[in-house]
């Protein structure tokens, strides 16, 4: 009788034993899931990446990691292109997580609005293969900003083709150095697509409210044209009117000017002197 009351609470014992292995077998499951349900993937160092050293994709692998092992600033997958070209701040190590802050750039704005300075605002202009400089501008670049105008005015028509009157123009500078906060879809240098550079018909620039006004209504009335600058160039020249008829009359003084202007830009470069052997 007392071996058969052994068995018995051996077999509960049993039972019991399989019934919480089952429990934590489901647990330790339901937890893998769980980590398998949050991963993302996160950007690795494919091998040493010297500090300085700009991140390209043939220098990264990526792999997938639990939310909950992340650091608070890992660069994901989805986030590459926007940090890709940009050079490190610090050295990484192969196989280590690459952070965002191991950039020298710690804080790359994702938004247009984090861009527009205070006091101004964001405004889209219109451009063409032309007006937009064949697809050369980039953001952060810094433009005048043209308007030509038809007038009506007698004096300053001139005849077409055909021996008639014609409307004469007028062009001025509307706006000058204007900061480009897009270009196209473009907000940053950093965020390019290679694939799509140079493919737009928009750029948007940083002006005040007034100088708004001004564009839309000169975009109503005449074409506009950007002129490139500089980065470092920051001086504003006196706003002055051209006509047609004013530039046909003055074209060989344009002509001369840019003759003596080219010739003072060659009296600055250095000039280079080669002897041969047999020369003293």
């Amino acid at each position: 009788m007392a071996k058969k009351k052994l068995l018995v609470a051996a077999v509960v014992v049993g039972l019991f034993a399989a019934a919480l292995l089952y429990l934590y077998a489901s647990q330790i499951e339901e937890e893998k899931n769980k980590l398998l349900a949050d991963q993302v993937e996160v950007v690795k160092a494919a091998r040493n990446i010297p500090s300085g050293t700009p991140l390209t994709k043939d220098r990264i692998t990526t792999e997938q990691v639990p939310q909950r092992y992340l650091p608070p600033n890992p660069l994901l997958e989805q986030d590459l292109n926007i940090y890709l070209g940009q050079p490190l701040a610090v050295n990484v190590e192969q196989g280590a997580m690459i952070l965002t802050s191991d950039f020298s750039v710690q804080e790359i704005s994702r938004t247009l609005s984090s861009k527009v300075p205070v006091d101004e605002r964001a405004m889209t202009v219109a451009v063409d293969p032309v007006s937009g400089l064949a697809g050369l501008l980039k953001p952060g670049d810094r433009v005048d900003v043209l308007g030509t105008f038809p007038m009506g005015s007698k004096d300053q028509m001139i005849a077409d083709v055909s021996g008639k009157d014609a409307v004469g123009y007028v062009t001025m500078p509307l706006l000058q150095n204007v900061t480009l906060l897009a270009v196209g879809s473009q907000i940053s240098d950093v965020m390019a697509d290679q694939r799509n550079a140079g493919q737009y018909n928009t750029v948007t620039v940083s002006v005040t409210v007034d100088e708004a006004e001004l564009l839309t209504i000169a975009q109503t009335r005449g074409t506009l044209m950007l002129l490139l600058r500089n980065r470092e160039d920051v001086n504003v020249t006196t706003v002055t009117q051209k006509t047609l008829k004013g530039v046909l009359k003055e074209l060989n003084v344009i002509a001369e000017e840019r003759e003596k202007r080219v010739k003072r830009q060659r009296a600055k470069e250095p000039t280079i002197q080669i002897q041969r052997g047999d020369q003293r």
